[in-house]
């Protein structure tokens, strides 16, 4: 086995390439018709130290120094290089200004909504003792095992709340009155082609929605007066006195040092949403995976406080669907599987009880909409938000007093992690000397994401993010001073060391194990330690790290959640790291496992595979052939 190549012994382009269009490749030069291809890695937009695949022990003279390094000294190494930078566009407290902005921007959408926030007709003291909260509810933790339960606590937190048999949000009356005023203003739709925009949803063949305020709205102005005062009444009912009591009393008179007396509850958005599992499946055909999408959402995190899911409908009028969270990852028996065929029992999508019943998660929790694959679901999902009563402040410069709301901290890291891209693309726009544009770009999402642990120090995605933007920082220092490697191997170092950070916090995050194996591989090409010890160490990093990252996916396109996308990347991924070993029936094995001709519609509702994901299946089916050619030269 070739443990150490800085080229590639296959017609294929190794790179990174940011945003920005900076490309850094390690290739051999290929024959005149071979076709070059560039390698596929998970964007850091989208997605805690966790034991890998396979485990294995640094040597003592490790190119990357294992001596345990404090988050503290991790955070200072990135506070170093922010302190380099000579733009007096990255401000910190600007960055934090605008976030605060968008959050007062969205309190005002919240307030034309027609939907109630939070009243303070029960004292905070009552609500916690349960004196004002009806609703009765079970707890979902996650089974801890081995290691799993020594991870800094979080998975001591429940996965999600569920309504008790006793006390639905909503009795079956009430459900006809939704779905009615529901289908009259999708109806209304298909005549005036009017609907205003999902800030989040993912759309998906068989998904249909519509924004409660909307349905609100237009049941006041265009059905019967006394249609129009039931649904109004009907949702400030289940606002006030059911939804914001429970979820105070479950989830925010928990938080810790924070005072909670100052905050309300809003509805930063709420969707009714229809999951047409027979539609879905329609031009499925014979597709490997068709059985498992459906029609679904792919794992994605909500912006918000707490996201309330309410089952609008039997169970017996469909088959699938439910709630699959990351963290039931950690309840599988596959974490010291050397294998990545995944093939262990796991637990299925959590599902609330019946109509009128709901499951209650924390809104940063990764979580999917398992696939609907039969017959019609509906649910109506609330994402409940925090604001701060209003708060005065001083401002000197006007002599006025102003009134601020700041934004509670989970809140702020959301929003930092969501628009560092577009801000930072932005800020830095004008700028005419393209390098220095993207080191400025690259260095403003670094403080964004950095900004983002300040806040909330376990938020594994944000570890991921800035170790991304480390990454990326790192390959324009290898592509533009090849022959000068200290200044780009601490860089790179310092990336890695954020991303294997970031599994102690979100251990299941397949594209975190993804980026990791890329970064791995990355520093396995410009490093110029060519220590044997170390390039086994290095191997054993990138193996285990995309191993993992197919196990995850084969798990979870397993119980239904759609992540077809990242699974094909990471297959790609690992077979050409593979292949580059000259490991070629590895290869083959990993990238067998990919459906060359999928019928899975999973980039819109107009249908379709999407240009990049077309892109990867046409790279791995050509590395699959390349592959096999190889096998049959030997």
């Amino acid at each position: 086995m070739t443990h150490h190549r800085r080229i590639l012994s296959i017609p294929l382009i190794y790179q990174l390439a940011t945003r920005c269009h900076l490309i850094c490749s390690f290739y051999l030069p290929s024959k005149p018709n071979d076709k070059l291809r560039h390698r596929h890695r998970l964007p850091a937009s989208l997605t805690h130290t966790y034991a890998s695949g396979v485990d294995v022990d640094a040597p003592s003279s490790s190119i990357i120094n294992r001596n345990n390094v404090s988050t503290s000294q991790l955070l200072k190494q990135v506070d170093e290089l922010l302190d380099h930078s000579s733009s007096p566009k990255l401000d910190p407290i600007q960055i934090l200004n605008s976030i605060d902005q968008e959050h007062e921007r969205d309190l005002l959408w919240a307030k034309e909504s027609l939907l109630p926030f939070e009243k303070t007709d029960c004292s905070i003291t009552e609500n916690s003792k349960g004196i004002c909260n009806p609703i009765e509810y079970d707890i979902f933790m996650s089974v801890e095992k081995g290691v799993i339960s020594n991870l800094h606590g979080i998975h001591r937190r429940p996965i999600a709340l569920r309504t008790k048999k006793s006390t639905p949000l909503l009795n079956a009356r009430e459900i006809q009155v939704l779905i009615s005023a529901t289908e009259s203003y999708w109806d209304d739709l298909l005549v005036s082609a009017e609907s205003s925009c999902s800030r989040f949803t993912y759309q998906r063949k068989g998904n249909s929605e519509a924004h409660l305020a909307d349905i609100v709205k237009f049941s006041q102005n265009n059905l019967e007066p006394q249609t129009g005062r039931d649904v109004t009444a009907l949702v400030d009912e289940l606002l006030l006195k059911r939804v914001y009591p429970w979820i105070r009393e479950a989830f925010l008179s928990n938080e810790q040092d924070i005072d909670t007396n100052d905050l309300r509850l809003y509805v930063y958005d709420s969707l009714f949403i229809r999951y047409n599992g027979t539609e879905a499946n329609i031009d499925a055909g014979q597709s490997r995976h068709h059985n498992r999408i459906g029609a679904g959402q792919p794992l994605h995190r909500d912006l918000g406080y707490v996201s309330v899911n309410i089952m609008l409908n039997n169970p017996d009028e469909f088959e699938g669907g439910g709630t699959f969270f990351e963290q039931q990852l950690l309840s599988c028996d596959t974490w010291n599987d050397t294998r990545f065929n995944a093939t262990s029992p796991c637990p299925g999508p959590l599902l609330p009880l019946g109509a009128g019943h709901a499951l209650a998660h924390l809104s940063s929790d990764r979580h999917a909409g398992a696939a609907t694959t039969e017959g019609v679901r509906d649910i109506l999902v609330i994402f409940i938000a925090v604001a701060e009563m209003d708060q005065k402040r001083f401002d000197r410069s006007q002599s006025t007093i102003l009134t601020r709301r700041r934004p509670p901290r989970w809140d702020r890291a959301a929003r930092l992690k969501t628009t560092s891209r577009s801000y930072c693309y932005e800020c830095f726009a004008s700028d005419n000397d393209p390098e220095n544009r993207l080191i400025d770009q690259l260095t403003c999402r670094i403080y964004h994401h950095r900004l983002a642990i300040d806040a909330v120090p376990h938020d594994g995605e944000a570890w991921q993010y800035l170790g991304m933007a480390l990454l990326e920082h790192a390959n324009i220092q290898i592509c533009s001073t090849p022959h000068t490697s200290f200044a780009h191997d601490s860089t790179l170092d310092l990336a890695i060391k954020f991303l294997e950070e970031g599994t102690k916090y979100t251990p299941c995050d397949a594209r975190l194990y993804n980026n990791i194996g890329i970064a791995w591989e990355t520093k396995l090409s410009s490093s110029n330690a060519a220590d044997e010890s170390n390039l086994q160490y290095i191997h054993a990093k990138i193996i285990s790290a995309y191993q993992r990252a197919v196990t995850i996916n084969s798990i979870c396109l397993r119980v239904g959640c759609d992540v077809i996308s990242d699974f094909e990347r990471a297959c790609l991924n690992f077979g050409l790291y593979l292949s580059k070993q000259d490991d070629f029936h590895a290869a083959i094995d990993v990238l067998e496992r990919i459906d060359y001709m999928p019928t899975d519609l999973t980039s819109t509702n107009s249908g379709g595979i999407s240009p990049p994901r077309q892109r990867v299946l046409e790279d791995a089916r050509g590395l699959l052939l390349f592959c096999k050619k190889q096998t049959l030269k030997s």
